[in-house]
């Protein structure tokens, strides 16, 4: 007989609510049952019952975890306030763990989640969807043969709407940051960043505030940060608020010595214009990644609501499978801790006029009054 995993829910109506599908993820998935679903908004709570189809539902998550057991708890809310809370609280229980992003608000933050996990002997998964998704694995495995030739260089935009900056970087950037190490298959090696204000004033530790949905310290409404891969690759990230609204602003463009592939709509559309440099007179062939992948891949449905299902559905079964072999998960906390580095870098570098190596040694926040 398959073998049948046990899952819990932890939403947060109000605050964070429940994520990007992490609580409607089980439903997917016919070897995971809903055990049972904790909310500390009666109705919220309510209604989540009724969506996922639970009678056993927990005013308090600690009650929850107390009186029930899991193979695996989603943690949903996308605010961060309680996120190393309900981590440390779930790893105690012996539960795997899938996280909302972003994972914290500080790397001291991430460091005790990660240690935690390790000591429990549980694995925990990023709501990172851009990595398993059919088609970034079929480029990264394009981009190891060599697809681009050489890699040069990766520009990345974020959403740059009225969340422009310091919030943008946070909320989108992680993702971008994310997607871009798993292609390239390493991490940066060092960052220098600029932050400004609308007015184009430098930013100082003062100007920092506290972000919407307890993001922690954010700053700026124009940011640019150059990284560096080694070999001479670099990649460089910007975001200024309130620019024009495009399908395509939000993405990233990865340059190499005969060809460009461009990454957008969460990572979930690839393609690959077949010339180094772009002119709007060429006539130049574009590749479809993402229809080769999918074509690899019967039965999946390119919606961007399908495949995002499809990408969480991938990141729960590979952390089961990762803690049954002992391994790793392909999108794990690690992960997470790593797109925090490459935020928290920026601000760090700006704030010191230099550039900084990464991993960061402070691990507070770089914001923080010292």
């Amino acid at each position: 007989m398959p073998k049948r995993y046990r899952a819990g829910v932890i939403g947060r109506t109000g605050r964070g609510n429940y994520g990007h599908g992490l609580d409607r993820v089980y439903l997917e998935m016919e070897e995971v049952d809903i055990v049972a679903v904790a909310d500390d908004d009666p109705a919220g709570l309510e209604e989540a019952g009724q969506r996922l189809g639970v009678e056993k539902l927990y005013a308090d998550y600690h009650e929850m975890l107390k009186n029930e057991w899991f193979d695996i708890v989603s943690i949903c809310p996308r605010w961060l306030d309680q996120h190393a809370e309900m981590v440390f609280a779930v790893a105690e229980a012996g539960a795997c763990i899938f996280l909302e992003k972003p994972i914290a608000r500080t790397l001291a933050e991430a460091d005790a989640m990660i240690e935690t996990c390790e000591k429990a002997g549980i694995m925990m998964g990023m709501a990172h969807q851009g990595r398993m998704h059919a088609a970034a694995h079929h480029a990264k495995q394009l981009l190891l043969e060599g697809v681009l030739g050489d890699i040069i260089s990766i520009q990345m935009h974020g959403k740059e709407d009225r969340r422009g900056g310091g919030e943008d970087l946070m909320v989108l950037g992680t993702h971008l940051f994310d997607m871009l190490r798993f292609l390239l298959g390493r991490n940066p090696y060092w960052v220098y960043g600029s932050v400004t204000t609308s007015k184009g004033q430098s930013i100082t530790g003062a100007d920092a505030v506290e972000g919407p949905e307890e993001l922690g310290l954010i700053a700026g409404e124009s940011i640019h940060a150059l990284y560096g891969f080694g070999n001479g690759v670099t990649a460089t990230f910007e975001t200024r608020r309130d620019q024009p609204s495009h399908a395509f602003r939000y993405g990233m463009w990865i340059y190499g010595t005969s060809g460009i592939m461009t990454v957008h709509d969460a990572s979930q559309q690839i393609r690959i214009y077949e010339s180094p440099i772009w002119h709007p007179d060429a006539e130049t062939p574009v590749r479809d990644i993402t229809a080769e992948a999918l074509d690899l891949k019967p039965g999946l449905q390119p919606s961007l609501n399908d495949l995002q299902m499809s990408a969480n559905v991938a990141i729960v079964r590979d952390v089961l499978q990762a803690r049954e072999e002992g391994r790793r998960p392909v999108n794990s906390g690690y992960d997470g801790r790593w797109a925090l580095e490459m935020i928290h870098g920026i601000y760090a570098s700006h704030l010191y006029g230099i550039r900084v190596a990464l991993p960061l040694e402070n691990r507070e926040h770089p914001l923080a009054p010292v």
